[in-house]
């Protein structure tokens, strides 16, 4: 008896459905080199089909080398290498660098998420859209390393008026996230294997792209301004460099 079944309600052809069972039984090791085969007769009798239809089904897999038939001696199984144990699967790994793999939908008070019902999707979408327009007509080249130079000159604005930093075009670089960003910065600070002061509590992905990054964070308490820096001094006076909020800072909330 083999374990084939059948169903007539299926885009496949019984036929098809036959050699397809029949294919993955020799496939999987099922049904070893040499094994015999049911009859058409039998077979048919079996799966309750016409003997034409297994027929069919066996000449398919007979031109695909998989079987071959020996007249009164029967049909077999034609001889191929024995099948290979499929490996345990490996889980793979969380998250797409320093980040760990997000819910399906955002779990209360989880941060780094922004409001689906504020967002602007119709401005963002059209935005988006004109840009694609754009670049279809403008010439094909290698972007700026920096960063697309219209950006960085809003970039440079923002910063003046938001933060009252001057700087200029050319002091800006775009990276392409967070996580990019501060790769960049350790690398410039030769952070490999120096003590940063990270806020605490803070942002944990920060802290955990740091310990990646070869870093030793160091926790400091943070007051309504911010860092302690005093405190700071106090635990890690040789610390090399500080990860600070740049806004407001999360999870309290204070504004920076």
């Amino acid at each position: 008896m083999l374990p084939l079944t059948l169903d007539r309600r299926a885009g496949l052809s019984l036929t098809e459905q036959i050699r397809a069972g029949l294919r993955a039984a020799i496939a999987d090791g099922r049904l070893a080199s040499g094994a015999r085969l049911p009859s058409w007769r039998d077979l048919a009798a079996q799966l309750g089909v016409s003997r034409g239809t297994v027929r069919a089904a066996y000449e398919g897999l007979i031109d695909e080398q998989l079987i071959v038939s020996s007249g009164a001696a029967g049909t077999h199984v034609a001889p191929h290498p024995p099948s290979r144990p499929v490996p345990p699967a490996v889980p793979e790994p969380k998250g797409g660098g320093v980040f760990a793999v997000a819910p399906v939908g955002p779990l209360p008070f989880q941060l780094g998420v922004p409001a689906q019902d504020a967002f602007p999707a119709k401005t963002w979408s059209r935005i988006l859209a004109r840009a694609a327009r754009t670049a279809a007509v403008q010439a094909v080249r290698y972007p700026d390393f920096c960063g697309e130079a219209a950006l960085r000159h809003e970039v440079v604005a923002h910063l003046s008026v938001a933060r009252g930093v001057a700087c200029a075009p050319s002091q800006v670089f775009i990276t392409a996230g967070y996580t990019s960003a501060l790769g960049t910065l350790l690398g410039c600070l030769g952070g490999l294997g120096a003590r940063c002061w990270v806020e605490n509590p803070g942002f944990p992905f920060a802290r955990h792209a740091l310990g990646l990054a070869g870093t030793r964070p160091v926790p400091v308490p943070v007051d309504g301004e911010g860092l302690d820096v005093a405190a700071a001094c106090a635990t890690a006076p040789d610390a090399g460099f500080a990860l600070v909020t740049p806004g407001q800072q999360a999870p309290y909330g204070m504004t920076l």
